[in-house]
């Protein structure tokens, strides 16, 4: 774009105002309002309760149905009312981002309103059950607001047939009706309603109202029946009323500039593409050219659009939002948070512009963002110039300058002309810096400084691609920090279900089930359903959980387990009784919740989505999303994929990094305590590296086994955590005042001091058996079952004591010769089908090396490491392989060995040498993840390796 741009610019032929739109006459009288019942929505619902596709059959003929019901009744409105259907429109769409006539009103407020109405007393059974209508009863629909309405005025209605109101009439009352928000004035209107009304007619006045069809039909199905280009301008517009009164010639066709983003008129803008498996699969997305590495900002996504040289401004959310008031509407305004300090930001031939950024939370004592909670609280502060903190706006793209759309144009074109455009005015409006790079080590330079700054991650940016709207293109793709995780990626999860607390915190949800969301891909209109995914309690300050009930308040209704709420969620177990919560909420009138864990539990039957995530935290509630834009299932597998073929290499690079930037020296102190345990000499082993210990024994006891922890590589503290954590363990055997408390609460396993010593004596961390647990949570003790024979040996180690032995054969019952010859003939008879189903027999044959760092290995095989926690979890799976009947190998070259265990996020290069290696012998061993060993014993049979091979899962 050269100087001569502003003369040679024709003005945009869209209008940006919508007032200032060309609306279209209707020749016909508006239709009776009950028509969009009888002629649209009935004839649309019995359609989806035909369909079958997503529970079991195609859906083809269905979605045919559905549009053409729509099309002819547009037809029909075009026949005989005209060309405006922008009054039934905003009726059948009226959460569309672009409404706004808000009337104020939510469900117990309506009730309210409709007892006083129909005159009837607010203790009787017809008004509770409206006041309640989360409540199964003998009503219909339980949670169903509209629905329990209907049939408490079905008794009770004044016309028994549909009503003579028009569409016209209805929508000039709701107008009236969003212009007040006391009750005393909205009850008139409301009551006018019910007396030229029908029952019927009533609950779909009350569904607008609320702005909950549930009719199975979205804006894009109703614009695909309207127009061609329907959804591309509301894309651009998100204006309902632009789309109504520019398309109602079906002929007409939108002209590409006519597609462009507008002045003054919010766009869908574009978002960055998930992250791909490797660097290399980035850099191929970049055409292998010389690519842009931005920062990834942890604010708000906010377009700016200015105008008449900065004497209008308009702000947007990502979500179409108008933030116009809490920013500033001009240089002038100084109300403002962010307008009064831009004069002189742009420059003066600028006439107008439109700008997409990051609106971020600056603070000036530390001169550093802060977290995205802090922008609104700094913004509202600063329109009163009451905070130390404000709004910085980080602006790294303009679409659009002096009448001319530029989203056509190069990312380098358009990052000359910003900077010609902008000047930037320090921490208040800046230019988001970017830099170049072309290989691989680029983004890991530039990913290694981020991490140290805790900053979002980057974003990867083609500079000769386009802009696109509404459009999420490998031209942009994020690399965050917590991809390089075993899985680290923050997932945004719906609220689907609710627990409750226990002791001081029993009256309250202390913790969240957390649901997917399942689309029916052959019918995108159908309302989504959400599957059990994870569970989750950690991570919450009581602020957020005050938040949390603040935006779910009388949304909860209690579980009934004889009628699960199967149209909106489903659970695991054929009952749906697997993780079954105390309360359950409706998706759309629920929260999203932004969720990061350790890793993925690949295979897991206590949720429906049949994989959970392993140690699930809190993170932050995510108000900018909502049920529609909440992970789905679909996506989830895909990040899943993604991650685990990620370079475990680079992982440990940077987690090691952020344990030596963050974890002070390990010193021989009791942490939170006074007395200091002072131990003679170095620590003789390493085997409780990683692990932390509370002790509760007498003080003589309790100085020993500190001692004993600190000397074998662990860390001890005075008082438990707030809640259960990894590697954390509550050591006692009597019921001190303390302990009584823990297992009241009922959250801590609590473990006796002979674990210890089992550990110290086997040189290595075993798995608990019940002789270890002196009080276990639900779901412990059959695990720690798992680990013993009936009579309480031990598989994974060796017995330690005479007594232990003489204690163990007590309970055994003499064997009779004849139990003895039954067993074998039986063992005989299904060797060929269950020979391997015996836990001692389940690996028999097999030659196993357990791919640890301290064994030997060639020396054509990069050297590696794992965090204490891996190194851990592959000793358990050694026992489990040696108690199952395997021989164990520590020399990988070994030609014996039939299997390679190792991590499932091991180093590729280090997988990729290893099957280098193999690929020479004549006998070649499988190369699996140490879940195969898991996953066998836990079924207790060998199961195939061909899900578990580590091959298929690891890219080069």
């Amino acid at each position: 774009m050269d100087d001569s741009m502003d003369d040679s610019i024709e003005q945009d032929p869209w209008v940006e105002d919508e007032t200032l739109l060309s609306r279209p006459q209707n020749t016909g009288p508006s239709p009776p309002f009950h028509t969009i019942i009888t002629g649209l929505i009935n004839p649309v619902l019995k359609a989806s309760n035909k369909k079958t596709g997503f529970h079991g059959g195609p859906a083809t003929n269905v979605r045919i149905t559905r549009f053409k019901v729509l099309s002819n009744y547009i037809q029909r409105w075009k026949q005989e009312v005209g060309n405006d259907i922008y009054p039934c429109f905003r009726l059948i769409l009226p959460y569309t981002k672009s409404d706004k006539c808000m009337y104020g009103l939510k469900e117990k407020a309506i009730a309210r309103l409709l007892i006083k109405i129909l005159g009837i007393s607010p203790e009787s059974e017809d008004a509770n059950s409206m006041v309640n209508y989360k409540l199964p009863g003998q009503y219909r629909g339980a949670g169903d607001f509209a629905e329990r309405c209907y049939e408490v005025i079905k008794q009770r209605q004044i016309r028994t047939e549909y009503g003579s109101m028009t569409i016209e009439d209805v929508n000039g009352l709701l107008d009236e009706l969003s212009k007040h928000s006391k009750s005393d004035d909205q009850l008139p209107i409301l009551s006018k309603f019910y007396h030229l009304m029908n029952a019927e007619e009533m609950k779909w006045l009350i569904r607008v109202i609320l702005r909950q069809m549930h009719i199975g039909v979205s804006e894009r199905t109703l614009f695909s029946a309207w127009h061609p280009n329907a959804n591309e301008l509301y894309n651009i517009s998100s204006s309902l009323k632009r789309v109504c009164w520019e398309l109602f010639d079906s002929n007409y066709r939108l002209s590409d500039d006519a597609k462009d983003v507008n002045l003054m008129s919010c766009f869908q803008p574009q978002l960055a593409a998930f992250p791909k498996a490797s660097y290399d699969q980035v850099i191929r997305s970049m055409n292998k050219e010389t690519f842009f590495i931005e920062e990834k900002l942890d604010g708000e996504r906010i377009q700016v659009h200015m105008s008449d040289y900065g004497k209008v401004f308009k702000f947007y959310s990502r979500r179409a939002k108008d933030y116009t008031y809490l920013y500033g509407s001009s240089l002038d305004d100084k109300n403002g948070a962010l307008t009064k300090h831009l004069r002189g930001v742009f420059e003066e031939t600028v006439e107008n512009c439109i700008l997409d950024g990051e609106m971020v939370s600056w603070d000036p004592v530390d001169e550093k963002i802060e977290p995205f909670g802090y922008l609104k609280t700094a913004a509202n502060a600063e329109k009163e110039d009451a905070g130390e903190s404000y709004p910085l706006y980080r602006v790294f793209d303009i679409l659009y300058a002096n009448n001319k759309s530029v989203v056509n144009y190069s990312l380098v074109q358009r990052q000359l002309l910003l900077q010609r455009v902008v000047n930037p005015a320090p921490t208040h409006f800046e230019i988001h810096p970017h830099e170049e790079g072309s290989t691989k080590e680029d983004i890991e330079r530039r990913l290694r400084q981020v991490i140290a700054e805790s900053s979002e991650g980057l974003v990867i940016k083609l500079p000769t691609a386009p802009y696109v709207v509404n459009g999420r293109e490998d031209s942009w793709i994020k690399v965050k920090p917590e991809y390089m995780l075993e899985f680290g990626e923050n997932l945004d999860c719906l609220v689907i279900g609710g627990y409750y607390g226990q002791g001081k915190r029993g009256e309250i949800l202390a913790s969240f089930l957390c649901g997917l969301r399942v689309e029916d891909e052959q019918d995108p209109d159908a309302p989504p359903k959400f599957w059990s995914f994870c569970r989750v309690g950690g991570g919450f300050t009581a602020a957020e959980y005050g938040t949390i009930r603040h935006l779910t308040d009388g949304q909860w209704q209690k579980w009934d387990s004889r009628r699960p709420p199967l149209q909106y969620m489903e659970l695991a177990g054929d009952k749906n009784e697997k993780e079954m919560p105390d309360v359950w909420i409706l998706p759309e009138k629920s929260v999203v919740l932004e969720i990061k864990a350790a890793s993925v539990v690949p295979e897991s039957e206590q949720y429906r989505t049949n994989v959970t995530l392993r140690f699930p935290r809190f993170r932050r509630i995510r108000q900018d999303k909502n049920y529609l834009t909440a992970l789905s299932l679909k996506e989830f597998m895909t990040l899943k994929e993604q991650a685990e073929t990620e370079s475990q290499e680079r992982q440990l690079e940077l987690e090691e990094h952020r344990r030596t930037s963050k974890r002070p020296k390990k010193q021989l102190r009791i942490l939170g305590g006074n007395e200091t345990v002072v131990l003679e000499g170095a620590p003789t082993s390493q085997i409780f590296d990683g692990h932390i210990f509370c002790v509760f024994v007498d003080s003589k006891r309790k100085t020993e086994l500190q001692k004993i922890i600190i000397s074998h590589g662990g860390t001890t503290i005075q008082d438990v955590p707030a809640g259960p954590q990894n590697m954390t363990h509550v050591i006692a055997d009597k019921d001190l005042v303390k302990i009584a408390s823990l297992k009241r609460q009922g959250k801590w396993n609590i473990i006796r001091p002979t674990w210890i010593q089992d550990c110290v004596f086997n040189q290595r961390i075993v798995p608990y058996e019940p002789r270890h647990v002196y009080f276990a949570t639900e779901g412990l003790l059959e695990a720690v079952r798992r680990h013993v024979d009936p009579y309480g040996d031990s598989y994974t180690r060796s017995m330690e004591d005479i007594k232990e032995l003489r204690d163990m054969l007590n309970l055994m019952p003499d064997p009779s010769i004849d139990a003895i010859a039954k067993e074998y003939d039986i063992l005989l008879s299904e060797s060929d089908s269950s020979f391997y189903n015996i836990p001692s027999l389940i690996f028999y044959n097999t030659v196993m090396y357990l791919d640890e760092p301290d064994l030997p290995s060639s020396e054509n095989l990069p050297r590696h490491s794992h965090d204490s926690s891996a190194t851990f979890r592959l000793q358990i799976a050694a026992n489990y392989a040696t108690f199952g009947g395997a021989r164990l190998s520590d020399d990988i070259n070994s030609r014996e060995i039939t299997h390679i265990v190792t991590m499932c996020d091991a180093p590729k290069n280090r997988i990729t040498a290893i099957r280098s290696e193999i690929s020479f012998r004549l006998r070649v061993p499988r190369v699996v993840s140490v879940e195969w060993i898991e996953q066998s014993w836990k079924e207790t049979t060998r199961l195939s390796e061909e899900g578990m091979n580590i091959i298929s899962t690891v890219r080069a």
